[in-house]
């Protein structure tokens, strides 16, 4: 069953040559590196079974470097390759792979071995071998370990006659609506900022998708399979074109429905993308890029249960994950959904090697979103999701309590998200919608999320967005160690805010000098004024928390960030301030002004209007056109609320209070019009008055 992929000779050359150039001499790893655990174990099921499937480690010289090299292009902002420039790092990492693998196949020469996957970013490949070659690679210095490849099934959604299993009281069971979850994570107020998703993708790794259902018309699919079959031996495999891999339209179309979870990712698809009015899903106006990770296993596998079913073979995950990661130049990918899982890990599993291509996509600014799993567990969950790199997600309520059936480790799992009784798509037809329980119904809401935020944010590295959405979230403990530590469940408004503004630092305000007297709200204190009590030049203000400045008479527009001045990793904010100017043409009202007749308003065109004995009442009306601040013979005027009736178009009326102005008032007492004074004569005028003035001229 030898199956041999060669490497063209001009590649192989080329990455010598490079390797040379660079200093680095091809020497082979020190045996002490390898890991053998189960080495014996594998060598004797070889020998039983004729053969095993492994995923191997090569040793690559300078992976590190290469990688390095590559891992600098993150994924595109604009989506366009061409403007990419990572290309020519890619192809050297993966040529240099290429022939690490290409030594490994001229060792087996001889043995009855297949090879299923060369991966392109990571030095991994995965192989079926006898046992006369297993025992060659674990002899060999180019192979620095070995781990069996196994089949892993869906973490499949919660069901017991159409509820969860498990015991959650019917008030913490969630109404069958995914617009409750999406609302309650505050998806729709960030559409309401202007982040659904636009631009981004999302990458379900799943069973597939049901492309035509109607929750995803218009949007951009992009697939690929990666399916080895329930016999795990290429070439033949479950893809469509009936081998172990394929790309392009049609790849991740699913399995039949005889085949228990068939439909699983495309209810995954719809919670992070889904568009239907009135049903969306997180990231509403996102794409997809849907990889079927899974292959079809008969009824007669054990881990089947009697029921036909899919599984997904760890080197085909790994396979998905990947292409992802070769794929991120063409398109601008937010975050990986995985939804599979097995195992109880109550520490962290990183010698799995889907570690190191999820490194990765990290460091390309790509988040892989795990389940956490749904076996109830405390204090463990399941492969991969224990991976310390990757984000665990686990699931919650509406009530916000963690889901009955959710594993859970205090530090391990990062996030909550939703997951009781989602309302998604499913595959029966391309109408058809069901309510599933699951933490495989948590982790699209993170997936979603995530491109909402890389939408916000696109320079947004994956452990930024993570620490925003955890100290902004909403925190959940659990019964299993006492309601101690908490985890956060997602609001993802709130984390874009904390995001792309800083959570405390200064405000600089630009172009600001109002009248003394105006005062900064929105912000704690009161800024500092110069001798004139006014505001001149950049005025800062030191705050704390989210806000917007407001300040009477002006609007504000974002400029340059700057870096000084503030707490760790937290950003300055600068404003620029502009008066604003009012109508140009509208209605100005005044309120309460009642002058005496003959009193005119200035700054206004036209004559007021005034009532039978000539005085102003109750609410008057002027026409006016430029922008005024209006003046009244007596009166001090302060703007009140804007209106929008009775103006041009996109203007606003301005509505002013009128308050009347007390004058000075002087009595005179002596002399009161009485006296009859002589001339020469020395008498005192005595006076009162309200308020007593300074100074007085009094003229008899």
């Amino acid at each position: 069953m030898s199956i041999i992929k060669t490497v063209d000779k001009n590649i192989f050359l080329f990455v010598l040559s490079f390797l040379f150039a660079t200093g680095f001499p091809l020497q082979a790893a020190n045996q002490d590196q390898k890991n053998y655990a189960a080495g014996e174990q594998l060598e004797l099921k070889a020998g039983r079974e004729g053969s095993v499937k492994v995923i191997i480690k090569l040793h690559v010289p300078q992976i590190n470097l290469l990688t390095a090299a590559a891992n600098k292009f993150r994924s595109p902002d604009s989506g366009k390759e061409s403007a990419w420039g990572g290309s020519q790092a890619d192809t050297t990492l993966m040529n240099t792979i290429a022939v690490a693998a290409q030594g490994i196949s001229q060792k087996l020469k001889g043995t009855a071995y297949g090879v299923h996957h060369i991966y392109k970013s990571i030095p991994y490949m995965a192989l079926q071998v006898s046992a006369d070659g297993l025992a060659i690679l674990r002899s060999s210095p180019e192979v620095l370990g070995i781990e069996e490849d196994i089949p892993m099934k869906l973490i499949e959604p919660i069901m017991d006659n159409g509820q969860p299993k498990g015991n959650d009281p019917p008030s913490n069971i969630d109404p069958p609506l995914l617009d409750t979850s999406v609302n309650l994570i505050g998806a729709t107020t960030a559409w309401s900022m202007g982040y659904t998703g636009s631009g981004k993708y999302v990458a379900i790794l799943d069973t597939g998708i049901r492309s035509t259902h109607e929750f995803f018309n218009g949007k951009t699919i992009i697939e690929a399979c990666y399916a080895l079959g329930s016999d795990g031996i290429g070439p033949a495999g479950d893809c469509p074109n009936g081998l172990i891999s394929m790309t392009g339209a049609g790849s991740a179309i699913h399995y039949p429905s005889t085949y228990e979870g068939y439909d699983h990712g495309t209810h995954v698809s719809g919670i992070a993308i889904g568009n239907h009015d009135p049903l969306f899903g997180v990231a509403k106006d996102a794409n997809i890029i849907a990889v079927k990770i899974f292959s079809k296993f008969p009824d007669t596998e054990s881990a089947c249960s009697g029921v036909s079913c899919v599984m997904s073979w760890n080197s085909d995950c790994l396979a998905g994950l990947d292409y992802i990661y070769t794929i991120r130049g063409s398109y601008s990918i937010a975050a990986v959904n995985l939804s599979l899982g097995g195992g109880q890990y109550a520490s962290a599993c990183n010698s799995d090697s889907r570690k190191a291509v999820i490194d990765n996509l990290r460091a390309a600014g790509i988040a892989t979103v795990i389940a956490t799993g749904n076996d109830g567990y405390c204090g463990s969950i399941s492969s991969p999701a224990c991976i310390s790199t990757s984000i665990a997600v686990g699931s919650s309520t509406d009530v916000d309590l963690k889901s009955d059936f959710s594993n859970w480790h205090a530090t391990m799992q990062k996030l909550f998200a939703p997951g009781s009784s989602i309302y998604s798509a499913t595959g029966v037809s391309d109408t058809s919608y069901a309510s599933w329980y699951g933490t495989s119904m948590a982790t699209p809401h993170v997936a979603g999320a995530w491109a909402l935020m890389k939408q916000a944010k696109p320079t947004a590295t994956v452990t930024e967005i993570l620490s925003a959405l955890q100290s902004t979230g909403v925190p959940i403990t659990s019964e299993c160690d006492d309601h101690i530590a908490s985890i956060s469940r997602i609001q993802v408004n709130t984390a874009i805010n904390a995001l792309t503004y800083p959570v405390s630092g200064t405000i600089r305000i630009s172009g600001v000098t109002p009248l003394a007297g105006v005062v900064m709200n929105g912000l704690p204190g009161s800024p500092t004024t110069n001798a004139s009590g006014v505001y001149t030049g950049n005025v800062a203000i030191n705050w704390s928390g989210i806000v917007t400045p407001t300040l009477a008479g002006y609007s504000f527009t974002l400029s340059t960030r700057t870096y000084t001045n503030v707490n760790a990793d937290q950003l300055n904010q600068d404003y620029t301030a502009t008066l604003l100017t009012y109508t140009i043409n509208g209605t100005v009202r005044i309120s309460g002004v009642t002058p005496l007749a003959g009193v005119v308003m200035s700054g206004l065109t036209g004559n007021p209007t005034t009532n039978a004995s000539g005085v102003y009442s109750g609410t008057v009306t002027y026409n006016w056109s430029g922008t005024v601040t209006p003046t009244l013979a007596g009166y001090t005027f302060s703007p009140a609320d804007r209106v929008y009736t009775n103006v041009i178009a996109n203007q606003t009326a301005q509505d002013y209070a009128a308050n009347p102005i007390t004058p000075d008032l002087i009595t005179v007492n002596i002399p009161n019009g009485g006296e009859s004074w002589m001339a020469g004569e020395s008498h005192n005028i005595t006076w009162s008055s309200t308020p007593t003035p300074a100074n007085v001229n009094i003229d008899y």
